[in-house]
Parts: C-alpha cells; sequence; structure tokens
C-alpha cells in the first residue's frame, strides 16, 4: 500500500493493520494476484453511540484507540499471534446457511466489540515495530525478479546473479522479496517449480518423471524427487498415482 509518494507499506499473512485513512494514498497493489482477508470501517461518534446504547456505557473509547493507534502518519501493523488469530479467524464464515442469514449482522456486531476490547487491553509499546518501507524502484526490481524465476522454471537462478543483473544489493533484495512475497527467493523458486511439476504430472500424463524434472530445472531424477517430497509430501510417482486412483474413484 503507498503510505507516500513513492513509498510502500507491505502487509504480511495474518497480521492486523490500523489506520485512520488521513494518510492513505488509496494505491493498493496485490502481489500474487489475491487478497483474502476483511476490512472493518468505522464512523467514530455514530459506532461510539451505538455501542454506549447496547451496553449502557461501553467501556471502551473508540476516539482514544484512535489516538493511541493511529498518531503517527503510518500505519500501525499487529503481528498475529494465537489469541488476535483467534479473534479474526471468526470473520470468515463460509456456508451459512440461508436461515441464519438473519443473525449474521448481530455475529460480526459482537465480533466487533470483542475485537475492540483486545485492542484496548493493549498499549502501542506492547506490539510496537519497525517496519521498513521500500521505495518504486525497489519495488519494481522485486516484481521484475519475481517475474523472471517464474517465467524461467528450467533456469536456476543464485541470489549472486539476481542481484547483480537488477542491480539491487543483496540483502535488500533477499528483505524486500520476502515481504512482497512471504518467502525466500530460493524457497519460493522451489515451491513454485514443485507445483508447477504436479500441474504436468498430472496433465501430461505421457510425460516422463525426467522429462519433467528437466523442465523445471532438475538435470537430476533423484534430487528432483527429493526436492519434489520436501514440497508436495509424496515422490513424483506416488503423486501421479494417488491423484489418478483419487479421481478414479
Amino acid at each position: 500500500m503507498e503510505v507516500k509518494p513513492g513509498v510502500f507499506s507491505i502487509m504480511q499473512e495474518k497480521e492486523l493493520r490500523l489506520d485512520n485513512r488521513e494518510n492513505h494514498k488509496g494505491t493498493t497493489y496485490y502481489p500474487l494476484k489475491h487478497y483474502h482477508g476483511v476490512s472493518i470501517f468505522m464512523e467514530v461518534v455514530e459506532v461510539q453511540k451505538a455501542l454506549d446504547e447496547l451496553f449502557q456505557g461501553f467501556s471502551v473509547s473508540i476516539e482514544n484507540l484512535r489516538s493511541r493507534y493511529c498518531a503517527e502518519e503510518k500505519p500501525y501493523v499487529i503481528r498475529g499471534n494465537k489469541e488476535l488469530e483467534s479473534i479474526l479467524s471468526g470473520f470468515y464464515q463460509k456456508n451459512m446457511a440461508h436461515s441464519e442469514l438473519a443473525k449474521a449482522k448481530e455475529y460480526y456486531q459482537i465480533k466487533v466489540v470483542e475485537l475492540l476490547l483486545y485492542l484496548n487491553t493493549m498499549t502501542v509499546e506492547d506490539r510496537k515495530e519497525v517496519r521498513p518501507y521500500y521505495y518504486r524502484t525497489q519495488m519494481e526490481k522485486i516484481k521484475e525478479i519475481h517475474a523472471q524465476i517464474t517465467g524461467n522454471p528450467q533456469t536456476r537462478f543464485t541470489i549472486e546473479e539476481l542481484s547483480s543483473m537488477y542491480e539491487i544489493p543483496l540483502t535488500t533484495m533477499k528483505k524486500c522479496f520476502k515481504d512482497v512475497y512471504g518467502d525466500s527467493i530460493y524457497s519460493y523458486q522451489k515451491r513454485y517449480r514443485m507445483n508447477l511439476a504436479a500441474n504436468m504430472l498430472l496433465q501430461d500424463k505421457e510425460k516422463e518423471v525426467q522429462e519433467i524434472a528437466a523442465s523445471v530445472g532438475y538435470e537430476n531424477p533423484g534430487k528432483f524427487s527429493s526436492a519434489f517430497r520436501s514440497v508436495m509430501g509424496l515422490s513424483p510417482a506416488e503423486y501421479r498415482f494417488r491423484k489418478e486412483t483419487f479421481d478414479g474413484k
């Protein structure tokens, strides 16, 4: 998310971001073309009034929470923990029956109250984190690196090669890539290749495992099999056989 012209903040999985929207530039990017999350917007005065009426005086001041967490010119991000994850997971309701839809409003109101109570028990110092910002030029280079490694799965790039190729310091490249894509370059390349291989094992059933291995950068079938098992939990042959058996049933 762009927080200043040409300057970006990155949000990770299972994190909570608090923002008063005053400094939000309105530009948001999704590097993996996918977002799964919940946004809660509050009109502070109206929400406080409603909660005071509902609870005959609510113990939490939403204005104080906003002052506590949104005093700076940048978003406040809380890293996920078990307690927070338990609260947030309740916002994801799947396959809700039609008869239950009428109760949804009250359910989500209670979940918001639970979240507000949690935030009220915390202090900024409890969860304070120094989060790096990245400039547009850095973000563009990281996107190019991602395109390079995903567009050429048969080529195994080292991080030193990528750093030199895109003229970005090695430490910055590794940190920025992990923040943006959620994993190290090495691990991301490996998982991406193994998922490609898994698709080929199912879709190109005439291809031999060795041929599939070569297409994702492994000349040694043994090393490919080991890498595949470490990601998918099965050997290539077992994966193909079990999927075929399951589909057959």
